[in-house]
């Protein structure tokens, strides 16, 4: 299928851009890989991460499986982050096994990837699936939080492949969504940061993604307003042109239970999606993200994919604090 798509050539993804890029002489640069797969039958979600500071020669990521079971990292079907691993030498992003256990092979630059997780010896959870991309990688809106300074891309595709989890074999078809980014990224202590990136479709035709951030006057509330995001229906990737973000929370631990967005893109194009959350789970740091899968209903139609509600450590502590 064609895919209209908007963009000027200085924005767009280029095979390249699969590659390391020049990391200057600051020690934050960093690269990012994040591919996400769902089993929506199964409410059964998850990631492989690979991030690369190429100056500093370590790596951090791995690989994360969720499902209504639990919440907290510890108690997860699988969780496996690991930080300051060496780098491969030579380094290259286009065919690349972390020892993470995260594999890349690109089989056609910005559209095709196989993709792999195998830590060592262990059999707990085992990885063969291939992203094909359903639009070319759509990038961020320039000097928008939070990759202000940075490059980023994100694209919707079809995943498909299997899951071997405790040893039960997992067949994976879906639509799902990877980023890849590069530039300076600092570390990010105190109050500042807090944001949500999320995302669904409803099959190969449809898709959309939003960056949201909270007002300064109520940074603990439950409101975001759109900084980037895009729709892709009719054929047509759109950037969304706004978009109101109200999260209910679940009253014990504070994850997301239900999103409602409601927006229009460039075309003037409405645009609204309420999600219902299937499963979560709790990923912590100095920020804490945490990532629900949702089953979506966009104009009546299902669709599934992910919200990552990610807070400053500290702020979620103010929140909780404030609630008890």
């Amino acid at each position: 299928m064609t895919v209209d798509f908007p963009f000027e050539e200085p924005l767009r993804f280029h095979a390249a851009d699969d590659r390391l890029h020049d990391p200057g002489p600051t020690h934050d640069w960093t690269e990012t890989m994040w591919w996400s797969f769902n089993v929506p039958e199964r409410e059964l979600a998850g990631w492989l991460y690979a991030q690369i500071r190429p100056n500093i020669g370590t790596l951090a990521g791995g690989a994360f499986v969720y499902d209504p079971s639990a919440v907290l990292p510890w108690e997860l079907p699988y969780y496996a982050w690991f930080a300051h691993l060496p780098l491969p030498d030579p380094l290259d992003l286009t065919d690349v096994t972390f020892r993470s256990g995260v594999s890349v092979r690109c089989i056609e630059p910005g559209m095709r990837y196989e993709l792999g997780y195998r830590f060592r010896d262990h059999a707990d959870f085992l990885v063969e699936l291939e992203f094909e991309g359903v639009t070319p990688p759509v990038p961020h809106l320039e000097g928008a939080p939070p990759f202000t300074g940075s490059s980023h891309f994100d694209q919707h595709g079809r995943v498909r492949g299997t899951l071997q989890l405790h040893g039960e074999h997992i067949a994976v078809d879906c639509i799902a969504v990877r980023d890849r980014s590069w530039g300076r990224r600092p570390e990010l202590i105190g109050r500042r940061g807090r944001l949500s990136y999320t995302f669904g479709s409803s099959g190969p035709d449809d898709g959309f993604l939003a960056f949201c951030v909270a007002p300064g006057r109520d940074p603990l509330g439950d409101s975001e307003t759109l900084t980037a995001g895009y729709v892709f229906r009719g054929g047509a990737v759109r950037r969304l042109e706004h978009l109101d973000r109200q999260v209910l929370r679940h009253p014990v631990h504070g994850g997301v239970d239900r999103v409602e967005l409601d927006g229009a893109d460039t075309d003037g194009r409405r645009f609204r999606a309420i999600g219902e959350a299937r499963s979560r789970m709790f990923l912590p740091g100095n920020s804490v993200c945490i990532n629900t899968l949702l089953c979506w209903d966009v104009d009546g139609m299902e669709a599934w994919g992910e919200d990552q509600d990610v807070w400053p450590a500290a702020s979620f502590a103010d929140r909780t604090r404030a609630l008890r």
